[in-house]
């Protein structure tokens, strides 16, 4: 009896992995972003742009911005890691920046632009496509 205990407990230990990757994909946001038009992306959402290609927020990379209520003689700069996925080709990997270069990236006819970035260990990212 204690075996067959052990077997269920040591399956369901193997199945909970498998369960949350499921439930974090499907709960994963995919937002449109048209021509002139801006949406905010939390890390791991994704935005599609008019050409059918697809944008992700990937992650922060770096965040050397001056704390709220604090002075600061430098302002500091977050720099953000996107991916670029264009139907058939290899996506693209690009970093976005608040206070340094570059903080536009061209891509086909259009410029994904950062305009926002909130704070904290997950920041919201705030992008615009211009046509």
């Amino acid at each position: 009896m204690h075996a067959r205990k052990l077997h269920h407990f040591a399956f369901v230990a193997m199945l909970l992995p498998l369960l949350a990757s499921c439930a974090t994909r499907s709960t994963a946001s995919h937002k449109a972003l048209g021509a002139g038009a801006s949406v905010t992306l939390k890390p791991g959402e994704r935005a599609t742009l008019p050409d059918g290609s697809t944008l992700r927020y990937v992650a922060i990379a770096a965040d050397s911005r001056c704390p709220e209520k604090v002075q600061c003689i430098w302002a500091g700069d977050a720099d953000l890691l996107f991916e670029l996925a264009k139907t058939g080709n290899a996506p693209k990997q690009f970093h976005l920046h608040t206070g340094t270069e570059p903080k536009s990236f061209h891509t086909d006819g259009h410029i994904i632009f950062l305009d926002a970035v909130t704070r904290g260990s997950g920041p919201d990212a705030t992008v615009r496509l211009n046509p």
